[in-house]
């Protein structure tokens, strides 16, 4: 059995009664689901015991049930019982597939999505550009240059350590939470990305974000996050495209 490490949910404070109460159960569905597609959590990476889960969520264990059940039988986690059983995120193969039919889900909202990304994360690097301290600059810094493996995980958490340094720098609470919530629906798996894109290369665009921020130029910083981000979008569609192409091939 793999062994199971530390996690995000190990590193993030209990905030119970942080779902809505409309549809809790979908709402801690989506919150896992997010972390799995922004890196936080990755292929393998066992979840925490129910009962912690539940609490660190403020639901009840069933409802955490039902969140775990949609989870499972749309391919994202898979659950073993016993007394070393639990939850853990699937592997690459069967996360990609959990991605492109998550997009084919949302071909309807994508144009909407990607101009508010646009908007929420070069805000964010102009902010940070006029607000950083030099411990937060230390930071961004120490993100970029984790991203020096060409290996999936390396790549998600490195990713996600870049962004997640770039909006404490730009201390907007609002900002953040937009942006956690935007990264989390256009995220393109790093196994994709691998195909496209070398770590080299991803290092060379956060390293131009880095230098924007340092120099406390917001302008430089907003065009070369808005540059990044154009890049990843045309490497989303043209996964999607190869994606499609390959389904209908086998039709």
């Amino acid at each position: 059995m793999p062994a199971r490490r530390e996690t995000a949910f190990s590193k993030t404070p209990q905030k119970a009664g942080w779902l809505s109460p409309t549809n809790p159960s979908d709402n801690a569905a989506a919150l896992i689901r997010g972390m799995i597609f922004s890196g936080a959590l990755g292929p393998g990476d066992w979840l925490p015991p129910g009962r912690e889960l539940a609490a660190h969520f403020g639901i009840s264990v069933l409802t955490l049930r039902v969140a775990l059940k949609s989870l499972e039988s749309t391919g994202y986690i898979a659950t073993s019982r016993g007394h070393q059983g639990g939850s853990r995120v699937t592997d690459i193969e069967a996360l990609t597939r959990c991605w492109l039919d998550w997009w084919r889900d949302k071909a309807s909202e994508v144009d909407d999505m990607w101009a508010f990304r646009e908007i929420i994360e070069t805000k964010t690097a102009a902010f940070a550009a006029t607000r950083r301290t030099q411990p937060e600059l230390d930071a961004i810094e120490a993100a970029v240059r984790s991203s020096s493996e060409d290996d999936y995980a390396s790549m998600l958490r490195s990713n996600d350590a870049f962004h997640d340094a770039l909006a404490s720098a730009a201390h907007s609470d609002r900002l953040a939470k937009a942006m956690v919530a935007t990264r989390q629906e256009l995220f393109l798996p790093a196994g994709l990305l691998l195909r496209k894109r070398r770590a080299a290369e991803l290092l060379e665009a956060h390293t131009q974000v880095f230098e924007a921020v340092r120099e406390r130029d917001p302008e430089r910083a907003a065009e070369r996050m808005s540059s990044h981000l154009a890049w990843t979008r045309t490497v989303v569609g043209t996964v999607l495209e190869e994606a499609r192409a390959a389904a209908n091939s086998h039709r």
